[in-house]
């Protein structure tokens, strides 16, 4: 099992300055014809900063993966409180194009990410050499004003 790390520039270092604090939308592309995971393989997509209420994500399949490709979308770090690798979606069929389901058991779920992670998705069933898919998230800094111990 290898990891593929697909986040791009900017790191989980902080929340983009938007005036307030404000849930954001951030989404990424990647094209598995560049790197060709195998089954098992862990593509980290969206970087996630230390306190962070991960509020929605989801997975939509631009070009259909090769044949018995599957998709998870999740944390699969255990750093975030959480490890849930298909915690938006599971098992989504990537033969086809089309945005994923969200995952029956957890489709309310919202995670608090204590420390810096990623969203990422685990790739099963058989080695993809076709795809293409993006993976967006609704994000918002939780992070304290004024923690002292005064508050």
């Amino acid at each position: 099992m290898a990891t593929h790390d697909k986040t791009g520039k900017g790191g989980t270092t902080g929340h983009p300055s938007t005036g307030g604090r404000r849930p954001y939308l951030v989404e990424n592309t990647s094209d598995v014809t560049d790197y060709d995971p195998a089954a098992g393989d862990i593509i980290q997509m969206i970087d996630v900063p230390a306190e962070t209420l991960v509020m929605a994500a989801g997975l939509e399949v631009l070009t259909a993966s090769s044949s018995s490709v599957t998709f998870d979308l999740g944390i699969t770090g255990s750093t975030a409180g959480h490890h849930d690798p298909d915690a938006w979606v599971d098992a989504y069929d990537a033969t086809g194009t089309g945005h994923a389901p969200m995952d029956a058991t957890d489709a309310a779920a919202m995670f608090v990410v204590k420390t810096a992670d990623t969203i990422d998705v685990l790739t099963a069933g058989a080695q993809d050499t076709a795809g293409k898919f993006r993976v967006w998230a609704v994000l918002c800094d939780i992070s304290g004003v004024d923690e002292t111990d005064h508050n």
